[in-house]
């Protein structure tokens, strides 16, 4: 098992410098990803070529590349069209920078964010959308030597492991694969409590198909109805344990990656998995 790391490189990539870059590799991460909050488009040459020699100079392995789009399962052709567009621009700025993965998130319906909530996420009509906006964004994607990787969360229409592999069978399991994220589906109180059971299913159901592992923890707060939120890793109630297990029993090559904490948490969370890892027996290349 190997540990990565994404957040360190989140912005329009004119602030990234070697110096930004060795954060990960002297806190022992192998690999990270990288985020764009602009267009994929309006990047320069110059500033993607940079991007690139830092990470390749601090030793690091370049897992993924994630980017902004509209959303891809809008009724309006115009919309999921625009939104197609802009996930190929992502995988060609992959396939120039010779990243092997181009994230897709299944983005939402309701327009305050890709990840926020609307019933219409869930209906089978936006699962056949969200399969047409792959198959379209593949077609790009291959050719330049990209494979497409899925982000999921029970709030998006790839809301159950059982859809994401009926979603990947229906594309094309050669070039689409899935980051296996546990928290994402800790959505009531009895998976909250024992998140075992949830954990396991995922792997059992993707883990063929999985291209990395995110490792994230959550606590439920103490306020009226149920709120469910993220922190560090080893602060809250996640069985990091068995996801620990279960990534490295995929393979020595398989990331384990850390995701969404400031800066200032990073380390503390490497900290505890490299130590867990260390008490379960579990080899980190």
């Amino acid at each position: 098992m190997r540990f990565g790391v994404l957040g360190i490189i989140w912005s329009d990539w004119t602030d990234v410098t070697y110096e930004s870059v060795a954060f990960a590799r002297e806190l022992g991460f192998s690999g990270m990803g990288a985020h764009l909050t602009v267009p994929a488009s309006t990047i320069s040459d110059e500033v993607a070529a940079n991007v690139r020699t830092c990470i390749d100079g601090n030793g690091l392995e370049f897992l993924q590349l994630w980017g902004p789009y509209p959303t891809i399962i809008s009724e309006d052709e115009e919309v999921r069209q625009a939104g197609v567009e802009g996930a190929r621009d992502v995988a060609r700025l992959a396939g120039r920078l010779g990243v092997p993965a181009s994230g897709i998130r299944p983005t939402s319906h309701n327009p305050r964010g890709d990840w926020w909530p609307h019933p219409q996420n869930h209906s089978g009509a936006s699962e056949d959308r969200l399969v047409r906006s792959i198959d379209e964004v593949l077609k790009v994607a291959v050719p330049e030597g990209v494979d497409i990787v899925l982000e999921a969360h029970s709030t998006s229409t790839l809301d159950s492991a059982e859809r994401i592999r009926r979603v990947i069978e229906r594309t094309d399991p050669a070039h689409v694969t899935v980051n296996i994220d546990t928290v994402n589906f800790v959505k009531d109180l009895a998976t909250a409590w024992d998140p075992t059971t949830m954990i396991n299913e995922f792997f059992d159901i993707l883990g063929k198909h999985c291209a990395t592992v995110h490792v994230k923890d959550f606590y439920l707060e103490d306020r009226f109805i149920v709120h469910i939120s993220e922190t560090i890793p080893g602060n809250g109630m996640m069985d990091l344990d068995t996801v620990l297990q279960r990534t490295a029993a995929l393979g020595p090559e398989t990331y384990a990656i850390v995701e969404h904490l400031p800066l200032s948490q990073i380390a503390q969370a490497k900290h505890h998995l490299t130590e867990r890892a260390k008490v379960l027996g579990i080899e980190v290349h």
